[in-house]
This record gives structure tokens, sequence and C-alpha cells, in this order.
């Protein structure tokens, strides 16, 4: 009935729905050329026999998922995997990562005349959501529903929790629920969810991010000998405020003159704006030359000698390059962009570099990892920008006293973390191929972590 009176209200808003796609398209933010798939029709074939469906939201969700794809190829034997996502960043990452026999398709908005296509073409015989992705066209097209990554934070519980018995049947369809905490658990299970381990973030298990070496050599010459802090994934209202930190500094050791910056915004279209907001922000200043700041793509396009004091990244896949450069990353995310809690970034990227990270006050997102990382060194929080800003003077200045340089060439070392830091994507793989196997019979209990 629940699933009847939603449908019946996308009805009623189905002109609402193509004129806000339609809008969507006109920015930028759909794909033109694959538009129809987000309508429902397929542009790839069928593979023939069982077919594995995972559905993660944008690029974060998707590099979750890579450890599991390893995983199930070197488990199941190459069953077949479609893979859908949300945004076009991810959509132009997924040629480059996905392994061979995963097919990308964008997902149908959340209409149900739009889900009828899909399901006729694909007919999953499992389906995989990572994360929260909670829409109810998508939780009702998945078969056996598996939810993997998943996470639920006090706002979005208590959200839940006014939907009643709506939210009981949304979630009450998994069939098995593999949270990233403890706490992300038990919040599912009060909400109705079955079979509920926690079994930590498949994020834990990812390969370092790869690192372009003329990226790095060509940030080295742009911001010569200083050491670089690097600010990864931020977000709107983020910027303003390591500006302003970075351009005060601490006394005796401030400067740009003394440390480069390097941001790095969760979403690179906002490129144009932070390179604006910089430029802004030098002109207030009276030093004499003022700092310069550039586009990274312009640096990119031009062999000649270039100093810059502030770089912002424009462009998407290069991560792995960004902390390359970087004496020290700080996460975006973390310093409640505009006043309000975001939940962090994913620290095990830098960690996985060897480069220290540190944070603000808000990574409910990571708590699991982020602790685990802070006890083992790895990670430094603090409740401001500016103590953020003197964290990170004081981690360069141990670095030269300890290196007699910047950071390493970029190339992985690893982060010594311990075995706490191993993630579930190899029993999550299991469980996956346990469950085709096991057709309409699920299992009766969830794997244990101990199962790993």
């Amino acid at each position: 009935m629940l699933l009847l009176l939603y449908r019946l209200l996308w009805l009623l808003l189905t002109p609402l729905a193509l004129l806000l796609l339609l809008g969507r398209l006109l920015q930028g933010k759909e794909d033109p050329s694959r538009i129809q798939e987000r309508l429902g029709w397929p542009t790839s074939p069928r593979p023939p026999g069982l077919l594995l469906w995972f559905h993660a939201a944008s690029v974060g969700e998707l590099n979750s998922l890579l450890p599991v794809f390893a995983a199930l190829q070197e488990l199941g034997g190459g069953i077949p995997v479609l893979l859908t996502t949300v945004t076009r960043s991810s959509a132009r990452l997924a040629p480059a990562v996905l392994p061979p026999g995963v097919i990308h398709q964008y997902v149908p908005i959340d209409h149900w005349l739009c889900w009828l296509p899909f399901r006729l073409h694909w007919r999953p015989s499992l389906g995989v959501l990572a994360e929260a992705e909670l829409w109810p066209e998508i939780v009702h097209a998945m078969p056996r529903l598996q939810l993997i990554n998943a996470r639920m934070s006090a706002g979005s519980f208590r959200n839940h929790q006014r939907l009643g018995w709506f939210a009981a049947w949304l979630i009450g369809r998994a069939e098995r629920c593999f949270a990233q905490s403890e706490q992300d658990a038990e919040r599912f299970r009060r909400l109705g969810a079955h079979a509920v381990v926690a079994a930590g973030s498949t994020k834990r298990d990812a390969a370092p991010l790869a690192v372009s070496r003329p990226i790095v050599e060509r940030l080295g010459q742009v911001f010569g000998p200083r050491p670089v802090v690097l600010l990864a994934s931020s977000h709107a209202g983020e910027e303003q405020q390591w500006i302003e930190a970075w351009l005060a500094g601490s006394p005796a050791r401030q400067g740009p003159g003394k440390i480069g910056l390097l941001i790095a915004p969760r979403h690179p279209k906002r490129s144009a704006q932070v390179l604006e907001l910089a430029q802004a922000a030098f002109s207030r200043q009276k030093a004499n030359p003022p700092p310069r700041a550039a586009l990274w793509t312009e640096l990119a396009a031009s062999d000649q000698p270039v100093s810059c004091d502030l770089v912002v990244a424009d462009c998407i896949g290069a991560m792995g390059s960004w902390i390359g450069a970087a004496s020290v990353v700080v996460m975006g995310g973390s310093f409640y962009p505009n006043g309000r809690p975001h939940g962090g970034q994913n620290p095990l990227e830098p960690a996985a570099l060897a480069r220290p990270v540190v944070c603000g006050p808000d990574m409910a997102n990571f708590s699991d990892v982020t602790a685990a990382l802070a006890e083992a060194g790895v990670l430094h929080q603090y409740p401001t920008a500016s103590q953020a800003f003197d964290g990170v003077l004081r981690l360069v200045e141990t670095q030269r006293n300890s290196q007699g340089q910047g950071p390493n060439d970029g190339q992985s070392m690893g982060v010594p973390v311990g075995v706490a830091l191993q993630g579930p994507s190899r029993q999550i793989a299991t469980g996956l191929i346990e469950a085709l196997a096991a057709g309409s019979h699920p299992p009766a209990q969830p794997l244990e972590p101990s199962d790993r």
C-alpha cells in the first residue's frame, strides 16, 4: 500500500520530475549522450546467466566497491556485474577503474515508469546497495537486497524514525545488512533491518590511489622547496576557513611563502569559484607582491616556469597525485562547512600513501576509521581550522627535523595501522556468492566479523 501511494504521488508529479531532469541537463549535471539511461532505457546488452547489480551514488561509493569487485573476481569466477551510479563524475571515472565484466549504467530516476524498462531488460539476480541510498523504487527493484557499507547518521536515524512504518518497510526489505560500525548496526536493527552485522567499511581494503609522477613533479616546480598542505575534498564554506587560516598562520611561521596550499574541492566544478575566493582574500592582503593562485589545468597546460602559492585542483581522478605532492593532508567535510555537519571525507586515502592526516571535529561518517588512525598516530583532530593549521605547521616542522626535507616522492609507503583497518570486502563477496547459490533461501544468520 505504501509503495502504491508513493507511485501515485510520482504519477501526479511526473511533469515536475521531467522538468527537474531537464534543468539538471541544462546545468550540465546530466550526460546528454546517455540521458535515456536516466529514463530507464538501457544502452548495453544484458549478459547471459546470473547478474549481480550494485548501486553506488557517486565517486566515493564507487571507489568503495572496487575491493568487493576484486574479491568477486577472485572468488566468483567471473560473475557478470551491473553497476549503476548517479553522477557524471562517477560515470567518467568508471571506465578507468572498473574491472572487466562490470557494466556501468546511470540509475533511472526514482519513478516507477522509468524502472519498468530497466527491470525488464536487466532482470538482476541479486541487488547490492552501497552505503544508504534508500529510495523506494530502487529498494523495491533490487531482488534480495543486500546493504553493504551501510551507515546511518544520528540525524538520518531520527528522520527515519519519524517515517514510522514506511521506514520499517523500506529498510526491512534488505535481506542482509553489512554496517560500517556497531553504532550503525544498532540503528539499522532498530529500524527493522534483518541479519545485521557490524562488518566495517570496504574502503579499508582499497588499494592506494594511483600517483602520477609528472603531476607531482610539476607541482614541485610550481611550489618550489616549500612543503605543501592539501585540503582534500573540501566543501563550500571550508575553503574560506582554510584560506584565512593559511594567510594568518602562526607567529614567526606565517605566510604563504613558508607553506604552499593545494585545494581539491569535492566537486571540481566549483574550482573557479574557489579561485575567485582565494584571489579576493589575497587582494585584502598588504603583502607585496601579493600571493598568487592558479587553476591546476592552466599550470599543466604550460611548460613555462611558474611559481604559485595556492593551486586549485580542477579535474577528477587525480586525488592520489594531489596527496603524493603534499606533506600533510587535511580532510574536507570535517570543519562544518557553512555551519552544517557533513561527516568528513575518507582519511584512508592519504593514510595509505603515508601522509599524516589532519581533520576537523566532524568525522561522523568515518568514526571507526578515525579512531583507529588516531590511535596509530596517523590522524590528528582539531576543533577549528586555525587550530588545525597550527597542527599542520607542527607536523611540517617534525618532517623537516626528521627527514631534512618535505614529503617523499609520492610513492605508496603504507601506514602500519595494524589489523584494525582490515576491511570486509572478502567477507561480503563470499556472502554475495553464497546468496546467489542459495537462490530464494537466504542464510538464517549473518556472517560474523570473525568469519572474514
